[in-house]
């Protein structure tokens, strides 16, 4: 007996034959793999989305989103590194300059050190998460991305950065 196999994905009760792939690709780093979600169908329709496991290395560089004074709000270790300088080649790295640094401007016009907590910490977290998040996903295979509470926020908050 002779059988065939053909592609294919299921989706809730049934199963659908694929052979191409429809739609964008995803990819999310967790550890020392990169997950890769796909979306499969035939005739240009998705039908499924599939996550499969690549085993890659972890990035040796880590860079550190943190706001301070002077328009500074990337970090290697200690020392402020330049987006431009350090990934020319990314585009997508070069479109979040501009959020970047009016995030920074923000912070540097409304936050009064002898009042801390009036600052707007809550949204201004939020904005600055959400970037961080889009620099690592413009970066998943270049760098690891953590965003760091400024010292300026006196809130605690359990941990002094966060791996992104």
């Amino acid at each position: 007996m002779q059988a065939t196999t053909q592609g294919s994905v299921g989706y809730g009760q049934g199963r659908t034959p694929t052979t191409e792939v429809v739609g964008p690709v995803v990819r999310v780093r967790t550890g020392t793999t990169v997950q890769l979600g796909v979306y499969f169908g035939a005739r240009g329709k998705p039908s499924a989305f599939v996550w499969t496991d690549i085993e890659t290395a972890v990035p040796a560089q880590e860079i550190i989103v943190r706001v301070a004074r002077e328009g500074a709000w990337l970090w290697e270790g200690q020392s402020r590194i330049d987006v431009k300088t350090a990934f020319p080649r990314s585009k997508e790295v070069a479109r979040l300059v501009r959020p970047f640094e009016d995030w920074q401007r923000f912070f540097e016009k409304y936050y009064d050190a002898s009042r801390p907590q009036r600052f707007f910490w809550g949204r201004y977290h939020n904005e600055g998460l959400q970037l961080a998040r889009r620099l690592q996903a413009a970066l998943i295979d270049v760098a690891i991305v953590r965003y760091q509470w400024p010292i300026e926020d006196c809130r605690d908050h359990g941990a002094a950065e966060i791996e992104l």
